[in-house]
């Protein structure tokens, strides 16, 4: 039976491993530095091309804190069968890492883009035409391959009522916007505080989208928060006009036939007034039990509101940038690793070939 060695792994045999591997690094520098040198400037490059324009950086750090939903409705949970300790909206679905989804989520940018912002001269205008008018995206990216978008405005409040140019430009807009000029991060985890950064051409643009955008958050926030509060309120007003129709239907009733009776001698005559009396006492009770759950409602609608917090707002001046360095330093680190591969594989391929002709 033939025994086959077994290669042990040992410290002397690591530390001869990367001898070897920095004497073949030192030995072909010249290739390492050529291609690191070509990965890099590929990846600036890219980054020159992606932002030729100045960069304006509107930050804002802010928090999130609210009360859960539930709370104090008063009897009206006692009238739908309900218990008053669940939530009125899913609170969760803002926290921590899914804000940094959900805040460029196209609802949200497309509310926030067909907003209208009031300008310097007093005009109101949709801030996706103010974007426009304020910003290089025409003239750097449109002109030469798509002339037809150059003078479109637009003037619909909603996308689903645009035309297809219009269409085509707002989605332009918002695309550039998503992937390009909005970053959302958590300074600290320990912290509730949430860094909300624009970048865009125009300074004002800038400090205003970001504004607008924490706006809009913040009322998409509210309306999924007390979602299930607003639909329970719906039902205990439509209740509540139910019952004061009826109560005024009865009160009508009674009235008058206090007044027919009034010169009646019948004992009989009495028993409609007494049943009529009962009744309205009855609906006014009602009436008057769903009044003060609606009011409750609404004042619990109050409380679950979110509060958002600025704790630090974007101030004029802005802070500039020319451009980022994303690109180029992963141009570098891939280059470098493109390189020592390269190296290595050279390596090996010349040993094969050698072991070939002693062969």
């Amino acid at each position: 039976m033939e025994q086959q060695e077994q290669v042990t792994l040992s410290p002397k045999l690591i530390f001869q491993k990367i001898i070897a591997t920095k004497n073949l690094v030192l030995k072909n520098w010249w290739i390492i530095i050529l291609i690191t040198a070509i990965g890099t400037g590929i990846g600036y490059y890219i980054d020159a091309e992606k932002n030729k324009r100045l960069q304006y950086l509107a930050k804002i750090v802010f928090s999130i804190s609210g009360a859960s939903g539930g709370q104090d409705m008063g009897g009206f949970g006692s009238l739908l069968g309900m218990s008053g300790g669940g939530q009125g909206g899913d609170a969760g679905l803002f926290r921590g890492e899914n804000l940094f989804y959900v805040i460029k989520t196209r609802p949200v940018l497309e509310r926030t883009l067909l907003s209208t912002v009031t300008l310097s001269n007093g005009k109101k205008e949709k801030f996706v035409n103010y974007y426009l008018d304020s910003t290089y995206l025409r003239q750097d990216e449109w002109a030469s391959f798509l002339p037809e978008w150059m003078n479109v405005r637009i003037t619909h409040n909603r996308r689903d009522s645009m035309t297809k140019v219009e269409r085509q430009v707002f989605d332009g807009v918002l695309y550039r916007v998503k992937d390009r000029e909005i970053k959302i991060l958590q300074p600290d985890i320990k912290t509730a505080f949430y860094d909300l950064t624009v970048s865009m051409e125009n300074e004002q643009v800038s400090k205003t989208f970001a504004e607008l955008l924490l706006t809009t958050i913040e009322r998409v926030y509210q309306e999924t928060q007390t979602r299930k509060s607003r639909e329970m309120m719906g039902i205990m007003q439509r209740r509540v006009d139910s019952l004061g129709r009826v109560l005024n239907r009865t009160e009508s009733s009674l009235a008058r036939t206090v007044v027919i009776n009034t010169d009646a001698v019948a004992p009989t005559a009495k028993v409609e007034e007494g049943r009529l009396t009962r009744s309205n006492t009855f609906v006014s009770s009602l009436y008057l039990e769903a009044s003060r759950s609606l009011e409750n409602l609404r004042m619990s609608i109050v409380k679950e509101a979110p509060l958002f917090t600025i704790i630090e707002p974007a101030v004029l001046p802005l802070e500039t940038r020319l451009f980022t360095r994303e690109n180029t330093k992963f141009g570098a680190m891939l280059g470098l690793i493109v390189a020592i591969i390269f190296v290595l594989a050279k390596q090996t391929y010349g040993e094969a070939l050698r072991d070939m002709k002693k062969n």
